[in-house]
């Protein structure tokens, strides 16, 4: 019998690949790290803020589009030059396929798919560079559409995956691999059976490389950051902030789900189901602390966790009549949330209303309103905080919080979550 050959998959997000200085580290690091025989896929993000800066391409008016849409282009043919690559067809043919099918779903009056279809080009032109210069260093790298295996359904700009049917999905993908050493694909993006890119949430590619981890068989996922494993709480807010060496797959959904930074809350799920290890490291050190989550079902935190959450908003959804919330109130209230992309960070219910937490997002907030109609009256209050301490004591969170408004607190087990303003 043939000895199984280790795979591993690898997330760089945009702040590890932001310019040609950092892809030329991706490169290095990735040379350090792999083992002779170790087979990897590399799973890239957009350059540095380039997502961001296609959403505002997109909101901008008719005449500016395309103006704006070129500086991006020039920017990665810029970078390519940096580099020394030869790849400036192969980017501007990435960046128009995108153009082209945005421009086809807006004529079609599918908004939604458009967005996907444009804000995808940042990924396509990032992993065409990393792709590029790993093989130009002597890795034997290849470049994958991560379309052809992430098939998707469900709303455009926050797509579902049949996590069941990643195997099946992931043998042209396991054949590339086997063909290379390593395979750079997309994160963030997928394909809907209509053929049309989709994309999974922003921060959605630390989720597509815990999907392909499971399509290829990979043994463990490495998620690098410009931080040193996860933190128990934000330096910023910690200056004292120390690494958690281990986390257990169930304490990490639970910290994803309120909020941590470190991981997308979907990207544990798939790998505790398959008992997959997830190592967070620091691309910037390689060698710095770092941390494992894995399967420590008796493990107990030895520190509090603090997540700290600024400009929320805390929204009052009630019926017009201001008559009692029944449950058929709850399942328009919930069909309208799903469909506007809303994420909802806290909830509260009382008997003629139902409060949300969620992330400012003004666009999706308002496709809320509109979607509920004139059936719900919404009010909402802007630039709350957030925080959520698990594994503290009474004594912790009154402390943090002993100067400030508290407009909403929840305790359940060992968490506590306070809404206050500022």
């Amino acid at each position: 019998m043939a000895e199984q050959v280790p795979r591993s998959t690898h997330k760089f997000g945009g702040a590890s690949v932001k310019d040609a200085a950092a892809i030329r580290r991706v490169g290095q690091l990735l040379s350090n790290h792999l083992r002779p025989e170790e087979q990897a896929v590399v799973v890239v993000s957009a350059m540095g803020k380039t997502t961001n800066a296609l959403e505002e391409v997109w909101r901008s008016p008719g005449p500016e589009q395309e103006g704006r849409w070129g500086d991006i282009v020039q920017a990665h043919l810029d970078v390519a030059t940096e580099l020394g690559l030869d790849v400036a067809d192969r980017l501007q043919s990435a960046f128009e396929a995108s153009w082209q099918e945005a421009q086809s779903a807006q004529r079609e009056g599918l908004a939604e798919a458009a967005y996907d279809a444009f804000v995808s080009a940042g990924e396509l032109a990032s992993t065409t560079l990393v792709a590029s210069w790993c093989a130009a260093q002597g890795l034997d790298a290849v470049w994958w559409d991560v379309r052809e295996t992430v098939r998707t359904s469900g709303p455009h700009r926050h797509a579902r995956v049949d996590e069941a049917a990643l195997w099946d999905a992931g043998a042209s993908l396991r054949e590339a691999l086997a063909a290379s050493q390593v395979v750079v694909t997309q994160g963030f993006i997928g394909r809907h059976d209509s053929g049309r890119t989709s994309t999974l949430g922003r921060e959605g590619s630390d989720y597509s490389a815990a999907l392909l981890a499971v399509a290829v068989g990979a043994e463990s996922v490495t998620i690098w950051k410009d931080v040193p494993g996860m933190m128990n709480a934000d330096p910023k807010w910690h200056p004292e902030a120390q690494t958690v060496p281990k986390v257990d797959h169930a304490e990490a959904l639970e910290l994803s789900y309120y909020g941590a930074s470190v991981i997308h809350p979907r990207t544990v799920k798939p790998l505790q189901q398959r008992g997959l290890p997830l190592w967070i490291r620091s691309f910037l050190a390689p060698e710095s602390p770092a941390t494992l989550i894995d399967d420590f079902p008796d493990l107990v935190p030895d520190q509090p966790m603090f997540i700290w959450r600024d400009d929320q908003v805390w929204v009052e959804v009630a019926t017009s009549d201001q008559s009692f919330l029944a449950e058929d109130h709850l399942k328009d209230l919930f069909s309208a949330l799903d469909r506007a992309g809303v994420h909802v960070r806290m909830m509260q219910q009382h008997a003629t209303h139902f409060g949300l937490v969620t992330d400012r997002d003004d666009i999706r907030l308002q496709t809320l309103e509109e979607l509920l109609g004139q059936a719900f009256q919404v009010r909402r209050e802007d630039g709350l905080l957030l925080l959520t301490v698990r594994h503290g004591d009474a004594a912790v969170v009154h402390q943090l919080t002993a100067n400030r408004e508290v407009v909403v607190e929840q305790v359940a087990g060992v968490t506590t979550r306070r809404l206050m303003r500022n």
